[in-house]
């Protein structure tokens, strides 16, 4: 550390914490002689630097039959500041540091959980997932037992799980599974050509990148197969449930899925209004429909 004196009214130095020791020793300058280093506010008389007490004892000792009269001696002015000064931030040029302004944080908006609306997307993806179900299904030789007369729960419960076990049961339960994983190739390719999904469509759920542009196929593949790992546990119980138990506290937290923000893409979904919600009761309904054709 360099320290600057002040002496018979004018800055000298720099000196070592050494050299100034040895004036102290000498005599040259005394407790009271005003100093600065790089780390001072202001000139101090060396007595109040706490870098130099072990100096001052060492002084005290050698002096201490001697009886000083403590004066305070003006400082020397501060070097004017330059207009252009080719030597900036060397040792000694300026006796304090520049000033730098602090950096401004602007405060980060509360996320509006209202406006998140973790259940309008929820139950647009259940709408494509059961449209997939409800078509395989139509496809296949399953048939579920219909609850008699005089029957109780567990006998009807009895009967499914019996019919369940049927070679038709698993060929439709393998047959669906590869369906969902070719539904999901099916929406990339229409979020990136419209935005949207039948689902989507119906509750008004548009999928955009940050910037507002269609979603690229490539990044629209990955979001796709990223919601059937991470969103919907590739929709096998308890992992569906995991998957949409973290999903609704993600959104509900920062407004975003987790895939959302890692691809860089927005999804904007509208409050629903009287239309769009009997839109979405009619579709259901007429999935049901469909459904019951089976057993008519």
């Amino acid at each position: 550390m360099d320290f600057y004196l002040s002496i018979d009214g004018s800055r000298k130095g720099p000196y070592s914490i050494f050299k100034v020791g040895d004036l102290l020793e000498s005599g040259e300058v005394t407790a009271d002689t005003l100093a600065w280093h790089r780390d001072l506010d202001t000139w101090k008389p060396l007595c109040d630097i706490p870098a130099l007490e072990m100096l001052r004892e060492r002084s005290k000792a050698r002096n201490s039959g001697e009886v000083e009269t403590r004066s305070v001696p003006i400082p020397p002015p501060l070097p004017a500041p330059e207009p252009v000064n080719p030597h900036a931030g060397e040792i000694g040029d300026a006796p304090l540091p520049p000033t730098q302004v602090a950096p401004v944080f602007l405060p980060v908006p509360p996320v509006d959980a209202a406006r998140a609306r973790p259940f309008i997307r929820f139950w647009a993806r259940m709408f494509d997932y059961t449209a997939v179900s409800v078509l395989i299904f139509q496809l296949s030789d399953v048939m579920v037992p219909e609850a008699l007369p005089g029957d109780s729960m567990t006998e009807v419960f009895n009967r499914y799980m019996a019919e369940m076990q049927k070679p038709e049961a698993l060929i439709f339960a393998r047959t669906l599974f590869f369906a969902l994983i070719g539904w999901h190739f099916i929406e990339a390719v229409l979020i990136h050509l419209f935005g949207t999904t039948p689902g989507k469509a119906i509750f008004g759920v548009k999928v955009k990148t940050e910037d507002g542009e269609p979603v690229p196929m490539k990044r629209a593949l990955g979001r796709s197969f990223y919601v059937y790992v991470m969103g919907v546990g590739f929709y096998q119980f308890p992992l569906i449930l995991i998957g949409m138990i973290f999903s609704f506290f993600r959104i509900q937290s920062t407004g975003n899925c987790l895939w959302d923000q890692h691809l860089k893409i927005r999804v904007e979904n509208p409050p629903l209004g009287a239309l769009r919600i009997g839109l979405a009761f009619c579709a259901f309904f007429a999935l049901l429909l469909l459904q019951s054709v089976k057993f008519s």
